[in-house]
């Protein structure tokens, strides 16, 4: 082997060295990722996954010190149906019987219990009669006023909240109220009834997304939702502070985001998804992904791993302070004074990082790329620095799709979209949901306006 081949041979085993290298790190990268580091759910970590602190494994259930108590709220005097007056006949440290009033509060224990259900049927009976001049059987037509159903809007209720918020599947549905309700349900009388739910809700529903987009603040994030056996689906959601409202959609890009968006104008909260680039509003990056992007930076070797822990402190040192203007305990303009230079060495970090060179340093490219979108939680004092709210909307979706694997039909979807739609809102608003639903259902039935979602 002649001088120049060792050369060529010692360049090609370098290179493919090099290249060898450069995968192991990152099957290394890849391997090491958890819900600390990415956006992957705790629920994914494997056992090697790094656990919370000891002190924090340590600290005891139940309520801390100083917690205020949560009592059991007595029922009002007409809601009781028995009351039981009990007067003293023994006085407990004198063995006195004789008492008068002392002006003092009576003690009140409320015993509750659920007698069995009772359901209530209405029959319309219409006799069979033969005509004496022609011999034609003949029947009466229902009045305009009975029901389109067999099932009436309590019944429809209480399937939505079932199969919409309990994330119950449809065979436990149909237990429950053929056992607990007495309402005898097959399992397509359970699926003809979320179809009437769901033309229930097309109004309410049509309502909160538009009254979202006209918020000056909202929130937005996805999940995936399979769609039919094989086709991969997303669940969206739009979400401001007293309404919610979701979608499924085929696409996850910026087809499906521009769809939920349309005319909106405000500062849209999301994470650093791309679909969302489009955008050319005021936006928002939630800090608690940046901070997991940062803990991945933090695990690099050499000098990249330092600006990571750096960046890392900052974010928590970030959150703090905004977390202490929402709890009143830091005023907002001595916030911003204070943001000022930990604005700058943020970015001075992500430039500095940017100039390494592997996948963790082009974490800090792309968040560099997008910095005008970092800060605008400091611009604003009515937006959060998170998107911890639409996280915590569209986990009810996550549930749902855990145990249901998404939907086979567009009619299932609808179905989804609204009832999620209605629960969140209500929930929102501090409302009751099995009331909105039937009152919805029964102005369905009758075919008068839907009661409006937007208190």
């Amino acid at each position: 082997m002649t001088g120049s081949q060792k050369d060529e041979l010692i360049a090609y085993l370098q290179k493919e060295n090099a290249e060898l290298q450069a995968r192991v790190a990152k099957l290394e990268r890849l391997l090491g990722m958890n819900s600390r580091n990415s956006s992957k759910p705790p629920s994914s970590d494997p056992p090697s996954a790094a656990k919370r602190s000891a002190a924090k494994r340590r600290k005891k259930r139940g309520a801390k010190k100083g917690h205020e108590p949560h009592l059991k709220a007595m029922l009002p005097p007409d809601k009781v149906n028995r009351r039981h007056v009990i007067e003293p006949k023994v006085c407990p440290d004198c063995d006195g019987e004789h008492f008068v009033d002392g002006g003092e509060q009576p003690l009140r224990d409320q015993f509750i219990d659920v007698p069995p259900i009772e359901i209530d049927v209405t029959e319309y009976v219409r006799p069979v009669r033969q005509c004496t001049c022609c011999g034609a059987l003949a029947y009466a037509p229902l009045p305009e006023d009975a029901p389109k159903s067999c099932f009436g809007p309590g019944v429809l209720a209480h399937v939505s909240v079932l199969t919409g918020m309990l994330n119950t599947s449809k065979r436990k549905a149909t237990r429950v109220m053929n056992e607990a309700y007495n309402v005898p349900m097959s399992l397509g009388g359970l699926s003809n009834c979320e179809e009437q739910i769901t033309h229930a809700l097309a109004d309410p529903y049509d309502e909160v997304i538009e009254h979202i987009r006209e918020q000056k603040v909202a929130h937005a994030d996805e999940t995936g939702w399979p769609r039919g056996n094989r086709d991969k689906g997303w669940l969206w959601t739009l979400c401001s502070v007293s309404a919610a409202a979701f979608m499924v959609h085929a696409k996850r890009g910026q087809t499906a985001a521009c769809k939920l968006l349309e005319q909106f104008t405000g500062v849209l909260v999301t994470d650093r998804w791309g679909g969302y680039n489009f955008f050319n509003g005021l936006r928002q990056i939630c800090w608690a992904h940046l901070k997991r992007d940062f803990k991945a930076i933090n695990e690099a070797d050499g000098q990249l791993g330092k600006i990571g822990a750096a960046l890392d402190d900052l974010a928590t040192r970030i959150l703090r302070l905004r977390a202490r203007v929402r709890d009143g305990t830091l005023k907002w303009r001595t916030f911003t004074n204070r943001m000022g230079p930990l604005i700058q060495e943020v970015e001075a970090l992500l430039q500095e990082g940017a100039l390494h060179e592997g996948a963790l340093a082009g974490k800090c490219r792309e968040i560099f790329k997008q910095r005008k979108h970092l800060w605008t939680f400091v611009e604003r004092e009515d937006v959060e620095p998170t998107n911890n709210h639409a996280e915590r909307i569209i986990r009810q979706g996550v549930l749902w799709r855990k145990s249901s694997f998404g939907t086979q039909s567009e009619r299932g979807a609808r179905y989804v979209e609204r009832v999620l739609t209605a629960g969140a809102t209500c929930r929102l608003q501090g409302r009751s949901v099995i009331e909105f639903m039937r009152e919805a259902c029964r102005c369905h039935a009758q075919n008068l306006p839907a009661p409006s979602l937007i208190g």
